[in-house]
């Protein structure tokens, strides 16, 4: 045997484990992991569901209503990042990429890919759709950062936070101020961006040399186009990305806050939005299709710790997800065909299909 086949199998193995059935084998064995032996050690599947049995259907109304609200609520923050963008492309688009999101491996990336595709198809330039997608996604990771935050000044304010929290509290304070501060330099200077494009580019260098994807390089070049770009959007508009990405995580919650409430949980506002911070922040990272599994887990655990019975977190993590995560692929999947139909009639070609919009 030749000393380089162990290193070739090896990279081999590696191709496998990191390529789309790598990933789909990942995904199915936390999803059955999560719904087949760690969440019934939680709760019981039927007593949640004769929760959910037990709600009015004015309750069912309310709860659906809810969800449609929130599944049009992250477009404002699309309006806001894209100048000349209508609603109607907003959501469509949005529900499109987000069914894309939560069914397929590492679908976070494709669903960038399928705005990428669907917006240039109606005229936006790409390096324009680049920065939205960009500025959007870094406005609404600020708010995941911020909710902690909030989430400890509230229990402070009700008497249930311990010094623990309050701790926890000063050092994400710290942590959202110094990535606020970060924004803005790299928004304003040309020295930064181009320094942090560098340190970015030095530490994905060998991330991407072990995927065999091929060394990075004018990551600086590149930060410092994107700041140039940015900076007038950020500074006409900050207030309005703001303000849309505050209310469709706000709407998000309110979500997950009524289906307790109709399953019959009174435990304090502040408590869940503590545990739906948390749990926001865990699946920064998508390691299943919309965090499947992952959220579940995180959210009934999170509320049977902050006093809130196991089958009524459950049942109303099952509703949550039902209208957050199950929802938007119905959804998203008719926004694609009317895309498509639309598409038809007004453009020689029509929209790429799914499989072109991969990045």
């Amino acid at each position: 045997m030749t000393p380089e086949a162990p290193a070739g199998r090896a990279r081999s193995l590696g191709r496998v484990l990191t390529g789309p059935g790598g990933r789909l084998a990942l995904s199915l064995a936390v999803v059955v992991a999560v719904f087949a032996f760690a969440l019934p050690q939680i709760a019981d599947y039927s007593s949640a569901w004769r929760l959910i049995r037990a709600m009015a259907p004015g309750e069912v109304g309310v709860l659906v209503a809810v969800g449609i609200v929130n599944l049009l609520s992250y477009a404002a923050l699309w309006v806001a990042g894209l100048p000349g963008l209508r609603w109607r492309d907003a959501v469509m688009v949005e529900e499109t990429s987000t069914m894309v999101s939560n069914t397929v491996p590492g679908g976070f990336a494709f669903g960038v890919g399928t705005i990428a595709a669907m917006y240039t198809s109606v005229g936006h330039a790409p390096g324009v759709i680049a920065r939205a997608v960009a500025v959007t996604g870094i406005w609404n990771n600020l708010v995941k950062l911020a909710a902690p935050v909030v989430a400890v000044v509230a229990l402070t304010a009700t008497g249930d936070a311990t010094a623990g929290l309050a701790s926890a509290a000063w050092i994400g304070l710290a942590a959202l101020l110094l990535a606020v501060g970060v924004l803005v330099l790299a928004v304003h200077s040309a020295h930064v961006a181009r320094a942090l494009g560098r340190g970015a580019q030095a530490v994905a260098a060998p991330v991407l040399r072990a995927l065999h994807r091929g060394a990075p390089h004018d990551w600086a070049d590149s930060a410092d186009h994107f700041r140039a770009e940015s900076e007038t959007l950020v500074r006409h508009r900050w207030l309005y990305l703001t303000v849309a990405a505050v209310g469709s995580h706000g709407m998000l919650f309110v979500v997950l806050l009524t289906a307790l409430r109709f399953v019959g949980s009174d435990v304090s506002w502040p408590r869940v939005l503590a545990v739906f911070a948390l749990t926001r922040l865990v699946t920064l990272v998508p390691i299943t299709p919309g965090a499947v599994g992952v959220a579940e887990l995180s959210y009934v655990a999170g509320l049977t710790a902050v006093g809130v019975p196991a089958a009524e977190a459950a049942g109303a993590v099952l509703v949550f997800r039902f209208l957050t995560w199950l929802l938007p692929i119905p959804v998203g999947a008719v926004c694609w065909l009317l895309w498509r139909r639309r598409a038809g009639r007004h453009a020689r070609d029509g929209i790429p299909q799914l499989s072109a919009a991969t990045p």
